[in-house]
């Protein structure tokens, strides 16, 4: 029996522009962000889905309603979705945490199974894989034939499938970069996953 999970990130936002960290603060999808959750639906318009998981960040779950369209499909909310909790950087600049934060920044580029939260007191990567890999597990198992959509966030969903890579938090940086609103698909066949983006196949992976 096949599970196939489909991915998106929200659309683009307000902060994402000014290049300010969100985490679990929040900002409105632009008309751009909104337009690239529409094309979202087009693009899973001839997929069934039996249901919609979204983080429970406001962008996400706009993204999600953009989506869906018209289906009658429910969505349901979840905590276990929302991004990475970057504490008190939130709100923040990139460039002012690069500028207060840069042996920390460094780590987190080049060293994120390192990265340990020291000044944003929020979350570590590791903490972020052991909340959705558990969160995902139990739709698989929950949902399992079906196809479901989660939509969640760039860190997030960077976690998810460097996981079901078969990969260790060291390699999460290496690919893939996450656009907004954009498709990735973990299709969990009995022994194997199958991983596309946009519909093309880009890996296969033993399952854990």
């Amino acid at each position: 029996m096949v599970t196939n999970l489909y991915l998106s990130r929200h659309g683009q936002t307000v902060w994402n522009i000014e290049r300010r960290i969100q985490g679990r603060k929040d900002s409105p999808l632009t008309p751009l962000g909104i337009e690239q959750a529409k094309k979202l639906g087009d693009q899973l318009k001839q997929t069934p889905l039996q249901r919609i998981y979204a983080s429970s960040s406001q962008r996400a779950w706009d993204t999600a309603l953009y989506a869906r369209g018209k289906r009658k499909v429910e969505i349901i909310k979840t905590n276990q979705l929302m991004e990475m909790d970057f504490g008190n950087w939130e709100g923040k600049k990139w460039s002012e945490i690069e500028r207060l934060y840069p042996d920390e920044r460094k780590i987190m580029l080049e060293h994120p199974e390192q990265y340990q939260a020291i000044s944003s007191q929020g979350e570590t990567y590791g903490e972020v894989e052991k909340r959705v890999v558990s969160f995902v597990e139990e739709i698989l198992e929950k949902h399992s034939g079906e196809n479901i959509l989660l939509v969640s966030h760039g860190i997030v969903l960077k976690v998810l499938i460097n996981y079901y890579r078969g990969n260790g938090i060291e390699f999460l940086n290496h690919r893939p970069h996450i656009p907004w609103a954009t498709l990735y698909q973990l299709s969990f066949q009995p022994e194997e996953v199958q991983l596309y983006f946009q519909g093309e196949m880009i890996g296969r992976f033993k399952y854990r």
